[in-house]
């Protein structure tokens, strides 16, 4: 019978992991409470669901946002690849940090507190 050691690098290591999370829950901490499968937020892009913003800039990066318009109150109802808009004046969101790309806004989007869940 032959023996086979086996040494697992530590990139293996934290792709192993991370894939094993994948499947975590994030959950936006506010009015709603918000539960989403981590793995429902396309990576590069955002989902709106309730009142957040959840953006996966990253394969490992997750980030939320509040989805109401910093320029006048009204809601972000737009996803278009790393941007969000809000429809009613037209103003553009960055989904990797929040900031105005174009549009009247002259303020960025409101983070939200969020939880991984599992």
């Amino acid at each position: 019978m032959t023996s086979h050691n086996h040494t697992c690098s530590r990139r293996a290591f934290l792709l192993g992991t991370a894939t094993t999370f994948a499947g975590a829950l994030l959950v936006a901490c506010g009015s709603s409470g918000t539960k989403t499968a981590a793995n429902d937020v396309p990576v590069g892009s955002a989902i709106i669901t309730g009142d957040a913003i959840i953006a996966r800039p990253a394969a490992d990066e997750y980030k939320v946002y509040s989805t109401v318009c910093p320029h006048q109150g009204s809601p972000i109802t737009q996803v278009s690849g790393d941007t969000v808009k809000c429809t009613r004046h037209g103003s553009v969101f960055s989904i990797k940090d929040g900031s105005v790309i174009s549009g009247p806004s002259q303020a960025g989007l409101s983070p939200k507190e969020f939880s991984k869940d599992g």
